[in-house]
């Protein structure tokens, strides 16, 4: 818990944070993509002693979206291959996998700018891991630790579908922030299980918590088939160097893009970039 109160009072204390002059919104759920909407919790989920304890029945949940529901999900319950078979999942189409990252909700905006741009492009089966409880406002350090036991049942998850005739290597898993990490952490469990994931993208991968730490301990080449990586915030939440087959900088040497300062933030009301 020190731990968590520490790196909280980093997030404040942060000088690009204390210099646009504005508020802090009150931290709120909501159903619009606004940047109020962040899933908090007065305690962490996880495996701390003063953590609630996880619940997988809860704490992960596999929503399916296709174009014939592209707004209300269907359950994947893992593991049941009967249930499976009665939802609009179809194994001829490829398979999107999302994680969303730190403080985010199912309903939030990185979730549905994604799950509508890939119906929109192809017939996919979009399945958004709502993991919202393990990745909760304002538990940093226990949302760090939850990514490595996300990851493990990520590769129990992508196992199951290829039990069913999907197999890993056609599935694309893509992760933000904190979800690009769990990403990885799956792909290196399936690795060590004979299975490889076909692409990892990782989008502005988390930094604090694994920056200095060996490629075991972060998403990195070799945790799929291919990683493609995105740095929109590099050195700071996001990863500065380059860890996957192809690396993206856009705008480089801006560790904050056009658009994405609080103030413009706040002043837009809504997230347009990730």
């Amino acid at each position: 818990m020190k731990d968590e109160l520490r790196f909280i009072k980093l997030l404040v204390d942060l000088p690009w944070l204390r210099a646009v002059g504005h508020k802090i919104p009150n931290f709120k759920v909501e159903n619009d993509m606004s940047i109020t909407q962040v899933c908090f919790m007065p305690a962490p989920v996880g495996d701390c002693d003063t953590c609630c304890d996880r619940d997988d029945t809860i704490d992960i949940q596999y929503k399916l979206f296709t174009r014939a529901n592209p707004i209300y999900h269907e359950a994947i319950i893992p593991g049941d291959a009967d249930a499976l078979s009665e939802t609009r999942f179809s194994p001829s189409r490829p398979t999107v996998i999302y994680l969303f990252g730190f403080s985010e909700a199912i309903t939030g905006a990185s979730t549905t700018m994604l799950k509508n741009a890939f119906l929109h492009r192809g017939d996919y089966n979009f399945i958004a891991v709502d993991w919202s409880r393990l990745v909760v406002f304002p538990w940093y350090v226990s949302a760090v630790r939850n990514t490595r036991y996300m990851g493990r049942r990520l590769a129990d998850f992508v196992e199951f579908l290829n039990s069913t005739g999907v197999p890993a290597g056609s599935l694309h898993v893509v992760g933000f922030s904190l979800g690009a990490e769990a990403a990885g952490f799956a792909g290196k469990d399936l690795k060590a299980r004979g299975l490889r994931l076909g692409r990892i993208t990782g989008l502005d991968p988390a930094y604090p918590g694994y920056g200095f730490e060996g490629k075991e301990a972060h998403l990195s080449r070799g945790d799929a088939i291919f990683v493609d990586v995105l740095h929109t915030n590099p050195g700071l939440f996001g990863f500065p160097r380059p860890i996957g087959d192809v690396d993206f900088y856009p705008n480089p040497g801006q560790w904050i893009q056009p658009g994405c300062w609080f103030d413009q933030l706040v002043k837009n009301s809504e997230l347009s970039y990730f």
